[in-house]
């Protein structure tokens, strides 16, 4: 289901199996239309309209907690996304400035994953039983904590690390003035603003 949605078309209806086979004469003006959104710092209005598609967590679904919804950005935004990450996020989290910060952080880095965190957790358990008759575990859920970070609060933490200023600015842009709708079955509710949730 996952790679289903990582490759599923966005409201331009652009499939991904499409510009796979046309990637040769297409690569140069994507190119050209990436590097010249980062320089000028502007997100064409298209890429920032997510559509919601409802996918069902049980079989059958009987309420609307037994769906998650999952935001699906038009393809070309998810290419973008995936080479701003690549290229200048990801390098912030093993910067010796910043490493600190993220070292005990398992989500969204490339190393990262549930697999890794529980590691983490046996091995520092492990060694606080060694010198200690009992631990004290504290778990917190965050499943629904990127639902509701303000786009304007997640602006604000970039300006912490070393960006280029033509970076920072098109975050900001591309946070900025979101939209999405929610599609079930073939309903399709109207475009409604969002001002919460990290788009990518």
């Amino acid at each position: 289901m996952l790679d289903q949605i990582s490759t599923s078309a966005g409201l331009d209806n652009l499939p991904h199996w499409f510009l796979q086979m046309a990637a040769s004469p297409f690569s140069l003006p994507l190119s050209h239309l990436f590097n010249l959104s980062l320089k000028q710092s502007i997100v064409p209005a298209q890429w920032k309209t997510s559509i919601i598609t409802a996918v069902p967590k049980v079989n059958p679904p009987l309420t609307c907690s037994d769906y998650r919804p999952i935001f699906i950005t038009p393809i070309l935004a998810r290419r973008m996304e995936k080479s701003i990450v690549k290229d200048f996020l990801y390098p912030i989290l093993v910067h010796p400035d910043h490493c600190h910060l993220f070292h005990d952080q398992f989500a969204f880095r490339p190393t990262g994953s549930t697999t890794a965190a529980l590691i983490y957790l046996l091995h520092t358990l492990t060694e606080l039983l060694q010198t200690n008759d009992y631990v004290h575990v504290i778990a917190f859920d965050f499943s629904k904590a990127f639902d509701s970070v303000r786009h304007h609060s997640l602006a604000s933490k970039l300006t912490n690390f070393t960006l280029p200023d033509h970076l920072y600015n098109w975050t900001v842009n591309y946070l900025s003035d979101r939209q999405h709708q929610t599609k079930l079955g073939d309903s399709v509710s109207p475009t409604l603003s969002i001002n919460a949730k990290a788009p990518l």
